[in-house]
């Protein structure tokens, strides 16, 4: 486990202080983190004051553009010398640890005594917590398993309910908050020990200790049934034991979470092609289809909404939002889910969503040039970000704090929904065999801006793919941006001519291909990785234009037009977005 795993309600691009204080919990269980109180669904209202990154935070990032791994260990040793009083220490110890497990795995009287250092110099409310995150990093590398189950046996048993009770409130009264109940308190605690027993049973299975690993998992999974290594590891045994119903009952929840072990999938696969006949091509269909009518039905929107009815003052305006989001981020997901119930009380006369996928703090196979670059252009420095016509804001947080997310957007968009437009937009789009082509006019401007653009975004309108946070189905996926590396078009209001913009779908496709295929053999942050799947095959019956004039600087949306390409959604007049409503 590396300080990238351990999120808060935020994705950061940049490593976070204090990051390992939390534990290998956070990263294993899909319930909030029961170590310390739950993160909020978002950011405060109010935009806190930009700050400048401690020096030792700067120092330490600018550490992971170091590749080899002999020179990051004794670049980190030479930071913890410069910054002894840092409150990353453990952190960086904990790096060091990995870099040795993860690139040198021969030394392994280098890994003991980097361990063991760990160790003893976590605080001692954290030695348990530093102890389960050695037993993991050795685990997942198949490492020094009997010194795995040691520190692994120190988390568990350090894990005591009225040492935590008591850290816990100290805690909330350090902050003057009301903490919460006993009963809530000691539910986070179970759920916080299942976790070091789920570590503590892996191994034991690992190390032939059947029966003692299977005891302790099904511990774990009474606690807490949604840890994927326990899910995954339970329905291994299952599948050994010749018990394939138990099996699939374990595997299918592991799947849908996108964390699955290749094993783990391996086995299912397996199962379902032992009932199902057809060719590889159908099987894999069949069991996608299956996958699809699961995930429906275990994981429903949270998020209760009812069709959007226009008051008296709404205005032309048709509103745009814009989401900078990542497969691989948790904090995504209750983002994520409360835009697609956004999309679903609003029409597309109301609503325009576009959604950048980012390598945040993961690789994401739907990112391409264009949404690193759009990330770049709003200074983007975590995801989940999301704008409404151009007022950004960050936070986000698990599945069922999606309403959260909800309510927080939904008064600026409405808000907006009786805010005059500043601009009449018009657009239309045509698919011709393999183009996607563009026209957009823009009449009676209401700004001085210099800085006005008009962006031409085409989106996939659904895509399909499994992210570890547990998303299977990722709307108005950003494929391309119109202009000169896809900036856009400067508005000059003295002319008349269109702006036009054509997509070739096969470059479109080459050009994500590239991109992805390229940032595969580069690594992400220095470490090297395989995508599962890359997204970069265009579906043509399922495609939407967006377009939207902009202040440049500002990021205000004066107004915004969406065209949709699919078949059934007929012929795709000039579509007039300054029509009242």
């Amino acid at each position: 486990m590396t300080a990238w795993d351990v999120l808060p309600a935020v994705c950061f691009s940049l490593v976070l202080s204090g990051a390992m204080a939390q534990t290998t919990e956070t990263a294993q269980s899909t319930t909030p983190v029961a170590d310390q109180p739950k993160p909020a669904a978002s950011e405060p209202e109010k935009k806190p004051p930009v700050r400048e990154t401690p020096p030792d935070v700067k120092a330490f990032n600018d550490l992971n553009k170091i590749t080899d791994p002999e020179k990051k260990i004794a670049a980190i040793e030479k930071w913890k010398a410069d910054f002894s009083t840092s409150s990353m220490l453990e952190v960086a110890d904990d790096r060091i640890l990995s870099t040795l497990v993860q690139k040198l795995p021969g030394q392994k009287v280098r890994i003991r005594t980097a361990a063991g250092v760990q160790y003893r110099k976590a605080a001692p409310k954290n030695r348990g917590a530093a102890a389960t995150r050695i037993a993991d990093q050795f685990l997942d590398a198949d490492l020094l398993l009997k010194d795995a189950e040691r520190y692994a046996r120190k988390g568990v048993e350090s894990m005591l309910l009225a040492a935590y009770l008591q850290d816990q409130i100290a805690s909330y009264e350090k902050r003057k908050a009301k903490p919460p109940s006993s009963e809530e308190l000691q539910k986070r605690f179970q759920e916080s020990r299942a976790a070091r027993v789920a570590t503590l049973g892996r191994i034991e299975v690992k190390l032939g200790q059947t029966r003692k690993g299977q005891k302790l998992l099904e511990e774990s999974y009474a606690v807490n049934p949604s840890n994927v290594n326990v899910d995954a590891a339970l329905g291994e045994l299952a599948v050994k034991a010749g018990n394939d119903a138990k099996a699939v009952e374990y595997l299918i929840p592991a799947r849908l979470s996108g964390r699955a072990p290749k094993g783990a999938n391996e086995a299912l696969e397996s199962i379902y092609r032992k009932t199902h006949a057809g060719s590889p091509e159908q099987v894999k269909a069949g069991l996608e289809a299956m996958l699809d009518t699961e995930y429906r039905k275990r994981y429903p929107n949270p998020v209760t909404v009812e069709a959007y009815k226009p008051t008296e003052k709404r205005s032309d305006r048709l509103v745009l939002g814009e989401v900078f989001t990542g497969s691989g981020c948790p904090p995504c997901a209750g983002a994520d889910i409360a835009f697609d119930a956004a999309m679903e009380r609003y029409s597309r006369k109301d609503l325009a969503v576009v959604m950048y996928h980012e390598h945040v703090p993961r690789p994401d196979p739907m990112t391409n040039v264009d949404t690193q670059a759009r990330s770049k252009s709003y200074s983007v420095t975590g995801v989940p970000t999301f704008a409404i016509d151009g007022k950004k804001t960050m936070g986000g947080g698990s599945r069922d704090m999606a309403k959260q997310v909800f309510d927080r957007f939904q008064k600026d968009l409405e808000k907006d929904l009786e805010t005059p437009a500043e601009a009449q937009l018009k657009a239309d789009a045509t698919l011709s065999g393999n183009a996607v082509k563009v026209r957009a006019s823009v009449e009676g401007i209401e700004s001085d801006s210099k800085d006005l653009k008009v962006q031409i975004v085409l989106v996939e309108k659904e895509l399909r793919f499994n992210g570890e946070n547990g998303i299977r189905f990722h709307p108005m996926v950003v494929r391309a941006m119109g202009g000169t590396k896809g900036e856009g078009f400067a508005v000059d209001a003295a002319a008349s001519a269109p702006y036009e913009q054509t997509f070739d779908l096969d470059e479109v496709s080459k050009a994500i291909k590239a991109h992805l295929d390229d940032y595969e053999g580069k690594g992400h942050r220095g470490e090297t990785f395989t995508f599962a799947e890359k997204k970069y095959q265009i579906n043509r019956a399922d495609l939407a234009v967006v377009v939207f004039v902009q202040d440049d600087k500002t990021k205000h949306v004066l107004q915004a037009a969406y065209v949709d390409l699919s078949p059934e959604s007929g012929p795709h007049p000039v579509t007039e977005a300054n029509e009242p409503r």
